[in-house]
């Protein structure tokens, strides 16, 4: 007669849940059917250790415990020690002695003990007879449990989520440790049978990790927007969800591959296909508010399911954040909205879309006088030699085509407020007023930006490193989408990369030219190479400047990391070391001779922007391995208030009166840099600090003094990007 272990509930209803008797031990069937999951499979003591642990703890939280658990039968590099340390450290589940016997079956009588540790609202409690005690807990059961004490309150943040499994992350180094739904990637470890592939599954889940399966919802999954590649002697090759399934095929298929399509798949099999009635191709040009404007000038919806597949490179997928201002591609539609796109040509990566700012440095500017030294053609209209016409609200329908129109001069020169540009313009109709769209190639937009960024004055090498770090800058941008909704890969403004044709000049040429189609590459790709004007004689890392979802810090790649620059030896051990640092070196470092490379400001009570009243006191809390400033503390009459990250804490002042090193003085708005410290003297709140900009990558007054040392721009380079060199791609 089987077993029962019954779980009560003290304060609600008990539930019954049958478990595996000694004789009843089974092995997983070859494929899953549907129902509660694994009512005839034991679980083992490590797996249940590693289920625990997710509830008990996040994933981030139990890969940084300290490893206080030492057992000979499992090693520190098992994917199963950090959870057998968390529950271990934890008190929660022990081992015998030296050994925690990770693959033996979980026993009833160890399931007492877990909730006895486990359960802190003692609502819980097992009722099993001797008999029972050494029998194997089912993995139905143990899931079972976990979901009580989530009742009971012992946990938090655990969740259910109904998905289609595609791939459990057993097979494939690509997803090792992952599983693949139709909903993304979600952490596994490796702990789901292959059996469940192709299931519609119920999972308990604690924020990314899959905690365990609870049922299996049904062996007929259905699939949104993939993307067929082949289809050959009934078998068919498909990517959905970043991953390439194989399954029979038991439909028939007309179209040519590749192709789009929503898929039902029954036990491994496609049992029904829909393809999509509409397509169109084009150029993308903006991306925005749920529409995809195309290069007639006419946009379209984007729908709930809409996917992105590039297969130009290999094959990748995401969503409407891949989409590209620029990019030719094919869309497909449903009930009219888009669902699925497919670009298999490469953008041309010579040439880059620039949003320009008007005089008042807005993007969104209110008309625009278009013109050229020759024939010239805006939408339908064609145009004659120096004539300029006016677009503005009120004769918008005469030039455009839905929301777009394009300029284009017969000599490739076309003028916009009077500017001289190189290329071709896209205007696009926004609300409240135009954005004019610069298309250009990417060698001469660099003319633009190399002395907008660094004055012609400096070393010719400096500024072949600037146009270096411009250019791979630039690349990166190019791939990205930031400025994809103004119908553009950048725009003008420093929120980018300064980019001014009234700063071309013979030096910026001859810098861009001389290093033309060279780039910084780490690790075989272009990096993103982020410089500002002047170093304190240390650099930060990326990760502890700008963070990722309000978490400092944030992954920093070893060409952003912090490097000391110059011959110096900072020590921000104490606040006490850092304001010797900031307030001394005078005539010492690298970039000493600059203006910024030491400055300082006096603030009162009333300069500070943070609503906690009149202003005490001011606290680092944090800083960053390179010294800059992560977290402060404002202190006032009426509030504390806790400022982080290097954009927030350089704004804490209303207006900054600097006090440069060389005895210069100038008003900002905000504190030059985030390294600093501070000191407080009878009210008083003194600022001392270095360097100017966010301090990753390459200091440009650095590059500068670097030059004048000898240094060549490939040296410059590799001196501020830690592991990068100079390259072609």
């Amino acid at each position: 007669m089987k077993k029962l272990l019954i779980i009560f509930l003290t304060i609600g209803l008990g539930a019954v849940l049958s478990g595996c008797g000694k004789n009843e031990v089974k092995s997983p069937e070859a494929k899953t059917q549907a129902g509660a999951y694994g009512e005839a499979k034991p679980v083992t003591r490590g797996e249940a250790a590693r289920m625990l642990a997710l509830c008990l703890y996040g994933y981030d939280e139990i890969c940084s415990m300290e490893e206080t658990a030492a057992f000979k039968d499992i090693s520190r590099e098992d994917s199963l020690y950090k959870y057998v340390n968390a529950v271990y450290t934890a008190g929660v589940m022990t081992g015998g002695g030296e050994s925690f016997r990770p693959g033996d079956y979980l026993t009833v009588g160890e399931a007492e003990i877990i909730i006895d540790g486990a359960d802190k609202s003692g609502r819980l409690s097992i009722a099993a007879d001797d008999e029972t005690a050494e029998n194997p807990v089912s993995y139905y059961i143990w899931t079972q449990i976990l979901s009580k004490m989530n009742e009971a309150g012992d946990f938090s943040d655990i969740s259910i989520k109904e998905t289609a499994l595609l791939k459990t992350g057993q097979t494939g180094s690509d997803i090792e440790g992952y599983a693949v739904t139709s909903e993304g990637f979600f952490k596994t470890d490796g702990f789901l049978d292959n059996a469940l592939e192709d299931s519609l599954a119920e999972l308990l889940m604690k924020g990314d990790s899959i905690i365990g399966v609870l049922s299996v919802k049904s062996s007929e999954i259905n699939l949104k927007s993939c993307l067929v590649l082949s289809v050959e002697d009934g078998d068919a090759v498909v990517f959905t969800e970043g991953v390439k399934k194989y399954w029979k095929c038991g439909v028939d298929i007309d179209e040519e591959t590749p192709f789009g399509a929503d898929l039902t798949v029954t036990e491994g099999e496609i049992t029904a296909l829909e393809t999509f009635p509409t397509e169109k191709e084009g150029r993308i040009i903006s991306v925005g508010d749920g529409l995809i404007l195309f290069d007639d000038g006419y946009s379209y919806e984007i729908g709930e399911n809409f996917k992105v597949y590039n297969t130009y490179e290999g094959v990748s997928c995401g969503g409407s954040e891949k989409l590209l201002s620029g990019e030719n591609i094919k869309i497909l539609f449903k009930y009219n909205k888009a669902v699925f796109a497919l670009c298999s040509e490469k953008p041309d990566e010579n040439i880059i879309r620039v949003a320009l700012s008007s005089s008042d440095g807005s993007l969104i500017r209110k008309g625009v006088s278009l013109g050229a030294d020759s024939e010239y053609t805006v939408g339908d209209g064609e145009f004659s030699q120096g004539e300029v016409i006016e677009i503005n609200s009120q004769n918008k329908n005469k030039y455009f085509k839905g929301k777009l129109t394009s300029f284009e001069a017969k000599s490739g020169i076309i003028k916009i407020d009077g500017v001289e540009y190189e290329g071709k313009a896209d205007i696009l109709a926004l609300e409240g007023g135009f954005c004019v769209v610069l298309e250009t190639s990417l060698e001469y937009y660099l003319t633009g930006v190399v002395c907008a960024e660094m004055p012609s004055s400096y070393g010719s090498e400096a500024l072949k490193a600037q146009a270096l770090a411009a250019r791979s800058y630039a690349c990166n941008q190019m791939r990205e989408r930031g400025a994809v909704s103004y119908g553009a890969n950048v725009d003008d403004t420093k929120a980018y990369q300064v980019f001014d044709v009234n700063t071309i000049c013979e030096e910026s040429e001859t810098a861009v030219k001389e290093t033309e189609g060279e780039v910084i590459i780490y690790n075989g790709d272009v990096i993103n190479a982020c410089f500002y004007s002047t170093s304190c004689g240390i650099g930060a890392n990326s990760g502890e400047v700008w963070g990722k979802d309000g978490i400092y810090p944030w992954i920093t790649p070893e060409y952003l990391s912090s490097r000391i620059i110059g011959d110096i030896n900072p020590d921000f051990s104490s606040e006490e070391k850092a304001l010797e640092f900031f307030k001394g070196l005078d005539g010492k470092g690298l970039e000493s001779a600059y203006p910024y490379y030491r400055w300082s400001v006096t603030a009162s009570a009333d300069d500070f922007s943070a609503n906690v009243g009149k202003v005490e006191s001011v606290e680092v809390l944090k800083r960053g391995e390179g010294g800059n400033v992560m977290e402060i503390l404002i202190e006032g009459e009426e509030a504390d208030e806790t400022v982080t990250g290097e954009g927030s804490v350089r704004k804490i002042l209303k207006n900054a009166d600097i006090k440069c090193s060389d005895g210069s003085t100038a008003v900002l708005d905000c504190l030059p840099s985030s390294f600093f410290a501070v000191e407080v003297i009878d009210g008083t709140i003194y600022f001392y600090g270095g360097g100017y900009g966010h301090g990753v990558g390459m200091s440009q007054n650095g590059a500068d003094a670097l030059a004048a040392l000898g240094y060549n721009y490939k040296e410059i380079i590799e001196y501020f990007y830690k592991g990068a060199e100079v390259g072609k791609v």
